[in-house]
């Protein structure tokens, strides 16, 4: 057995310069090749490269293939550390947390902002970083997937990226960090609660795509959203106003809200607001959404509920997906 399992799959940290610009070409052995502080660990190390791909271009059967590897080897390894493209990282990081939630081993996700061929690219230290939670997480029996970014371990699903260019990107929402890198030396300082529950099962499972993800402005026209659920989604997502507001004067949205809850689609609010989540209990324009059935997403990532809703629709009826919602697989929601 060989603790450390790295499932190579493309982005940034593997791209060079081609004539149409940035784009996968070095394997994962090769990006292993220019991390010479990982000698202590080369003895441990396993390499596969699954796919590679920008991670602009993963879809969620790619969140799938990585979990069915990582469940069909996780007897022969201690840990997984998936190199992964920056701009999708936090959906695949959620996505893989549910269905994950039931594997005994640590899934570490990184990558970097500059290609491994780059000069001063931050692919080496946040590779080096990522050996270094894993060992401290097989230690402590901490199972679970995770994101090293820039020194940081955040929990999949309270991922996010917040900057598009600094090597700072990413960072932890509405929850504590799990880990950082102190004087060279991983600190594991939270441990997520996670359910266990079996998500990933029937051989043939896909998850659902027909998902409809909306943000609404000052002006967004009532007929745009009915539009919309005249498409017939499995659900919608809405990035509302502060805590849910949803407006009603002047392009009045909640007829096509009512219109959803009679064909029987699961509407979903969620905030723009990087921070803080929904509460609809209180403010009007809230309330009156709640009148109508829409469900809160609370605390959660745009990122965890549009990957909460594709991995778990396949298996949840319509009238359930509140309950689905408000179910806490993997320390998603507080």
């Amino acid at each position: 057995m060989r603790k450390y399992c790295v499932i190579s799959t493309g982005g940034t940290i593997a791209s060079s310069r081609g004539t149409m610009g940035l784009a996968p070409a070095l394997r994962g052995k090769d990006l292993i090749a220019r991390v010479p502080d990982l000698a202590p660990f080369q003895d441990d190390i396993e390499v596969v490269d699954l796919m590679s791909k920008d991670s602009s271009n993963m879809n969620p059967l790619d969140w799938v293939a990585i979990a069915r590897y990582i469940k069909e080897k996780e007897d022969e390894h201690l840990s997984f550390i998936v190199l992964h493209g920056t701009d999708t990282m936090a959906y695949t990081a959620s996505a893989l947390a549910f269905l994950l939630c039931d594997s005994p081993r640590p899934v570490i996700l990184t990558g970097s902002m500059l290609p491994m061929e780059e000069s001063g690219s931050d692919g080496p230290e946040n590779i080096l970083h990522s050996f270094l939670f894993a060992q401290c997480l097989i230690q402590r029996g901490q199972p679970g997937v995770s994101l090293a970014f820039s020194g940081k371990l955040i929990h999949g699903p309270r991922s996010e990226k917040l900057i598009s260019k600094e090597k700072t990107a990413f960072d932890t929402i509405n929850y504590p960090l799990l880990g950082k890198i102190i004087s060279g030396r991983a600190e594991i300082v939270h441990r997520p609660v996670l359910s266990g529950r079996a998500v990933l099962k029937a051989e043939g499972y896909r998850p659902e795509k027909n998902i409809i993800l909306i943000k609404i402005y000052p002006g967004f026209q009532a007929s745009f959203l009915e539009h919309l659920i005249n498409m017939s989604p499995r659900a919608v997502l809405i990035e509302s106003l502060g805590l849910g507001g949803v407006p009603f004067i002047g392009e009045n949205l909640l007829p096509p809200l009512a219109l959803a809850q009679q064909r029987g689609i699961p509407v979903v609010l969620t905030t723009q607001c990087v921070y803080g989540g929904v509460d609809l209990s209180v403010y009007e324009v809230g309330r009156k959404t709640l009148e109508l059935g829409v469900i809160s997403g609370k605390d959660m990532t745009r990122e965890t509920l549009v990957t909460k809703l594709m991995i778990m629709l396949p298996f949840t009826p319509p009238d359930e997906v509140g309950l689905m919602l408000d179910l806490n697989y993997c320390d998603e929601v507080s």
